[in-house]
């Protein structure tokens, strides 16, 4: 685990049962790239353990997610919440529209998430990574890329156990 994480990212990040990881983000919107990094560089081989890319349409992967029936459901995503640039936080479900990068998502992401938590009973755990950039251009700024291979090394610990 991260020294940078606190005890509420730590149990946010904790999978539970089938737990699905969902990323979200554009690669060619700077940091918002966070969630496509991370979901390349992991590869799960428990079962019980789930990864999806939604890139910038999540309600494309809904009802994938809805049919799986995970216990928890992790959303990685880069965010806007006033924090140091890579800094991990938990982001409340009523919290998402404001504090992710809406403008690169076509549909309400708390609509979205809302839906699979209620059709699934699930656990909803929002991870989001301040971006220092989301401007239009490739790649993740050091600070984003440095949380995001953090993540990346967490998922594939648990993921291989």
């Amino acid at each position: 685990m991260s020294p940078s994480w606190n005890k509420e990212v730590a149990a946010a990040l904790a999978p539970k049962g089938r737990t699905l990881v969902i990323t979200l983000g554009s690669t060619l919107r700077a940091d918002d790239g966070v969630g496509p990094y991370v979901c390349s560089h992991v590869k799960f081989s428990r079962p019980e353990l789930r990864l999806l890319d939604a890139g910038t349409t999540p309600e494309n992967i809904a009802q994938t997610a809805i049919d799986w029936h995970p216990d928890k459901v992790i959303l990685v995503d880069a965010a806007h919440f006033q924090g140091r640039a890579g800094e991990v936080r938990v982001i409340p479900l009523e919290a998402i529209n404001q504090a992710m990068p809406i403008s690169t998502h076509s549909f309400p992401l708390s609509v979205t998430f809302s839906i699979i938590k209620e059709d699934t009973g699930c656990e909803l755990a929002v991870i989001g990574v301040q971006a220092k950039s989301l401007d239009y251009k490739e790649g993740l700024s050091p600070e984003a890329e440095k949380s995001a291979s953090e993540l990346a090394a967490y998922f594939n610990k648990i993921g291989n156990l």
